[in-house]
């Protein structure tokens, strides 16, 4: 099953005993060497790094209580020292527990490359009756020195999810004695932040940590009294957290990671991109170029209806159409959004206004070489009667609420939700996502509407106490996302759950988007990738564009809206492509094919610096991509209800004494070779000729 699946490492020769032994990434260094008989870590740095920190060995922090049969338990874990299957990338520190007998494993990795080094623990049930299982940290790192006399800020992102404007944003606070930040994530809660944190001292150096999985969680940063500028870092389940575990069960407490780096946060934020891409990203399916540009079929082909019995009009005249313009732009993969199926829990093509069911589309998208994708939300039950449909009477024990009117009626595309911590809903889920991908023969499978509940009313499933709902669910999803991938290696999968409620680096190793905002309008797009390029690369933030719907001024089907989406996966997601002009058509070509030859490349690789503020709509705004592999990169510049016809941009990251040819899509600046000082210091000076235009401007390495 899925905790197994996740423990199982490659079985290595034991190292010869010792009293310390030192992890390493391409990023960050640690050592843990015994202190008293007992593990601690002693040292922490970037390689080679002469300063720690690790001020004072630090000893793991363990569960202090189980319970067992009501009872509070206190434990008393003992060292017994390293496991077989440790290895030079992998320690496996083992500590038993007498009464009740169980088995702690605290695992710590360092995987070769960029990035930072992962832990998570894991604890088996020996004693033969259930134990409940009481709070227990991913990650605690105590006694992280700062120093007192350095200027030092913690940080951490919004992710944004509904309306980035709203509910996103980068926030700091200093670290000084009066620290106390707690973050907690929520994957119901689109304004919630991303589960990281971030230790950035001036511009020199810093340290992030971060959590690998989905359920409610939190970070914590706290000063630590006395002198010296010491704090403690918390990574994981809260503390009111606690759960059954079954005699011979494992529970897994979710992985975390600690990251180090020289320079600033952009510097520390590539090292963790390069993590992301390497390491956690599922593998891309063969043949397909990723990120996909792909063509989102919502409104422009009827929408969706107005109430469930009006249908949409969507129809497949309508969707045929569609494609053919999707193939004529240059875009790659189609996605029928919410309006293919008939009602919600009812997963099937409307036989009434697709007789043909999905074979002319796919044979359509087949021969012109393009991919078909589908949008559906698999744990969102409905009413419909057609036999194997997800129906809210007939499964109530899954629904997360227990009590549901009997005349209730689904939106168009939002039901009831199931609980996956149910076995039967969980078994169910698996194989109505892998016969979907079966039978309508997809390459690309998104999935919307609350994947992972926060809250259930029943008390047949898995969870117990309420605060362990978030955690079984968890882990149930990545159970069906994997089994489903695993099963069809060559699909596709875009996490869109109401668009961007769930963000953070477990859903990134069972899906290869991420949507950043659901509101697809040009400042939302461009303020959610600033904000999320901290903590994600690019090329899994997926970012949509609705023409004409938000904003009239700035939201046209032309160049500069298409460019606050092509920072990042791109699906574009017409309104009315009927009244494009000539221009606009061209315009949309021409864009596509600028991000499948030099974009594109550049997003697999890419140093993103945030020359300018966070977008506002006033204020110019602009990011610099660099590609190291490539030696070459864009600067993405936006004029938006602003006066100012010109504006100064330096741009970072660029070799002092190398020369540069840099030149403009839209001449917004003369052709030169520069020196990468010159493009430091002196900067770009760029022209953009009024409100609401933009430019891509190209930068190469001589």
């Amino acid at each position: 099953m899925l905790i197994a699946a996740l423990l199982a490492f490659a079985m290595q020769p034991a190292p010869a005993p010792s009293a310390s032994w030192k992890l390493a990434t391409q990023d960050t260094e640690l050592t843990i060497a015994l202190d008293s008989g007992r593990p601690a870590l002693t040292a922490l740095r970037v390689p080679g790094g002469a300063r720690s920190w690790i001020a004072a060995p630090l000893h793991e922090t363990l569960m202090p209580l189980v319970e067992v049969n009501g009872t509070a338990v206190k434990t008393d874990w003992r060292y017994s020292g390293a496991a077989p299957e440790s290895s030079k990338e992998q320690l496996v520190l083992l500590f038993t527990n007498k009464t009740p007998n169980l088995e702690l494993k605290s695992i710590w990795r360092a995987r070769p490359g960029h990035g930072p080094v992962e832990h998570w623990l894991t604890i088996e049930n020996k004693s033969g009756s259930p134990v409940t299982v009481t709070h227990q940290d991913s990650l605690v790192l105590e006694g992280i020195a700062v120093g007192a006399d350095r200027q030092a800020d913690v940080w951490w992102v919004n992710r944004g999810g509904s309306n980035a404007s709203r509910e996103g944003g980068v926030f700091t606070v200093p670290v000084n004695s009066d620290l106390d930040q707690e973050i907690s994530s929520n994957p119901r809660d689109p304004s919630s932040p991303v589960p990281w944190m971030a230790v950035q001292i001036g511009k020199s150096e810093g340290l992030y940590v971060g959590w690998e999985f989905s359920g409610i969680g939190r970070l914590y940063a706290a000063a630590l009294p006395g002198p010296g500028g010491k704090l403690k870092l918390r990574v994981g389940n809260k503390p009111e957290f606690k759960t059954d575990i079954e005699a011979g069960e494992q529970f897994l407490v979710p992985a975390a990671f600690v990251g180090c780096y020289r320079g600033d946060l952009d510097e520390g934020s590539y090292t963790l991109h390069r993590f992301v891409l390497d390491k956690l990203l599922p593998p891309l399916p063969p043949g397909q170029p990723y990120p996909t540009l792909a063509y989102n079929v919502f409104l422009d082909a009827g929408g969706y209806a107005a109430s469930d019995a009006v249908k949409s009009p969507t129809n497949e005249t309508s969707l045929l159409k569609s494609a053919r313009l999707c193939n004529d732009l240059g875009f790659e993969t189609l996605v029928p959004d919410a309006m293919w199926y008939p009602s919600v829990g009812d997963w099937r093509w409307d036989p009434d206004r697709f007789p043909h069911g999905v074979k002319p589309i796919l044979d359509y998208v087949r021969s012109v070489g393009m991919r078909l994708g589908l949008w559906c939300a698999w744990t969102n039950a409905g009413v419909s009667d057609y036999p194997g449909a997800l129906n809210v009477k007939e499964h109530r024990d899954w629904l997360i609420n227990r009590n549901v009117p009997d005349d209730w009626k689904p939106d168009p595309f939002v039901g009831q939700r199931i609980c996956l911590a149910s076995n039967e809903s969980r078994e169910w889920a698996a194989k109505e996502t892998q016969r979907l991908v079966s039978d309508y023969g997809l390459d690309y499978l998104k999935h919307d509407i609350d994947p992972i509940q926060v809250r259930c009313e029943q008390t047949t499933h898995k969870h117990h106490y309420g605060v362990d709902v978030s955690y079984w669910n968890t882990l149930a999803y990545y159970d069906i996302q994997e089994r489903l991938k695993q099963r069809f290696p060559q699909l596709a999968l875009e996490g869109c759950s109401g668009g961007g409620h769930i963000k953070d680096y477990g859903y990134i190793k069972r899906v290869h988007y991420i949507v950043t905002t659901d509101t697809l309008s040009s400042l939302p797009n461009r303020q959610s990738i600033w904000d999320s390029t901290f903590v994600m690369p690019p090329a899994v933030l997926q970012a949509y564009t609705y023409e004409n719907h938000y904003n009239k001024d700035s939201d046209r089907p032309r160049p500069y809206f298409w460019r606050t989406a092509m920072m990042s996966a791109w699906q574009i997601d017409p309104t009315n492509t009927a009244s494009w002009s000539a221009e606009e058509l061209a315009g949309t070509r021409r864009a596509t094919q600028i991000y499948k030859d030099w974009i594109r490349p550049i997003l697999l690789d890419a140093q993103v610096h945030h020359i300018l503020p966070r977008p506002d709509d006033y204020h110019w705004d602009g990011m610099f991509y660099w590609s190291p592999s490539l030696k070459r990169g864009t600067v993405y510049i936006f004029r938006p209800n602003n006066d100012q016809q010109v504006q100064r941009v330096r741009l970072k990251g660029l070799a002092t004494a190398k020369k540069y040819k840099v030149w403009g899509e839209d001449k917004s600046i003369d052709p030169a070779e520069l020196t990468g000082a010159q493009l430091m210091s002196s900067g770009l000076r760029i022209k953009l000729p009024g409100k609401y235009t933009s430019d891509l401007i190209y930068i190469e390495a001589k």
